[in-house]
Order: C-alpha cells, then sequence, then structure tokens
C-alpha cells in the first residue's frame, strides 16, 4: 500500500488530534437492529478484500433492509477503481487527497469523513494512515474496529490476534452486533 510519507502523517496526526477535540461526536450503541446508516472503511488495494468487504455490505443491506451503507475503500492506485465492482454504493479516495501535511483536501474522503453515521465499522486489519485518520475524523455515534493496544478510537474493539484476517474480523463484527442487543 502506497503510504504517506513520514513527515506528512507526523504533522496530519497533530492537526487531526486538534481537531478531533471539537468533533461533536455524541457517542451511542447500535447493533444491527437499532441503526439506520452504516459506513465500511476498508483498505481495497487487494482486490481479495474488496470482494470480501462487498460481500459483507450486501449480506448486511440483504438482512437489514432499511439500513443505509457506504463505503470507502482506500486504493494505492486510483486508476485501479475502474476494476472494482460494487453492489453497495462505493467510493474511493487515495493518498492524492492528503494535503502536504497530512490532512484530508477534498474528494469522496472528505464527503465520508464528514457524515453522521449510526455505525462505522474500519475493516482493516492493517495499520494505515489514510484509514485512521478518516476514521480519528468521523463523527460516527459507534465506532467498531480490530483491537490496538492504547488506541482508543474504537466504541467496540475486536480481538483478531489469533486470526488477523479480513473474514475473522468481518465474522466476529457480525456475532458481536447480531448478539448484542440494546437496552430497551
Amino acid at each position: 500500500m502506497k503510504k504517506l510519507n513520514v513527515i506528512q502523517e507526523g504533522l496530519g496526526s497533530l492537526l487531526l488530534s486538534f481537531r478531533t477535540k471539537w468533533n461533536n461526536r455524541e457517542p451511542k450503541f447500535y447493533t444491527f437492529d437499532n441503526a439506520q446508516t452504516i459506513g465500511i472503511l476498508y483498505d481495497a488495494t487487494n482486490k481479495d478484500t474488496h470482494t470480501k468487504v462487498s460481500e459483507f455490505a450486501n449480506m448486511i443491506a440483504r438482512l437489514h433492509p432499511n439500513i443505509r451503507i457506504n463505503a470507502l475503500g482506500f486504493l494505492s492506485n486510483p486508476e485501479a477503481e475502474i476494476s472494482l465492482s460494487q453492489a453497495v454504493p462505493t467510493d474511493f479516495f487515495s493518498a492524492k487527497d492528503f494535503s502536504w501535511s497530512g490532512g484530508l483536501l477534498r474528494g469522496k474522503a472528505l464527503d465520508f469523513s464528514k457524515k453522521k453515521f449510526d455505525i462505522l465499522f474500519d475493516l482493516t486489519t492493517e495499520t494505515s494512515y489514510p484509514i485512521n485518520y478518516i476514521s480519528l475524523a468521523s463523527r460516527a455515534s459507534y465506532k467498531v474496529g480490530r483491537y490496538i493496544e492504547n488506541d482508543l478510537r474504537y466504541d467496540l474493539l475486536i480481538d483478531i490476534k489469533k486470526e488477523n484476517t479480513i473474514e475473522y474480523l468481518i465474522m466476529q463484527i457480525n456475532v458481536y452486533l447480531t448478539k448484542i442487543k440494546p437496552k430497551q
């Protein structure tokens, strides 16, 4: 995956920490039963990962037709977008959408980060600055992602150390958000 350079990432992280202090994010617990909007954030560079995320999004749409789903995939090569099929609305972004200082400049990623989803899924198994930036900037009410030590950006942390794969992460998310019931 093409990364931003070290200076961009460092400066972008610093600026983002100031921005997230005034994010106006109101954490609230959601499951598939009470959510109306879901955002899915992932690394679309690997075509197999894109396929698995699309299948997960399609399953949610099929089982919960009242939920609106938007997916955003990071592409290290923006031209690869034309080869990726999708049934669920999916937008793509790349390192080109970031400024020299590591901040998000334009495009679909900026729009995605401003949406107030009920649930935001970060379906990455590896650390990625562009994905981290958007998940931190997001105003989603309930953020779900893999467990990373000393990282508190998610409301539900999924431990995938036993099996660090996209399939396992999706399976665990599905189990937790299907079985856990919100208080009435």
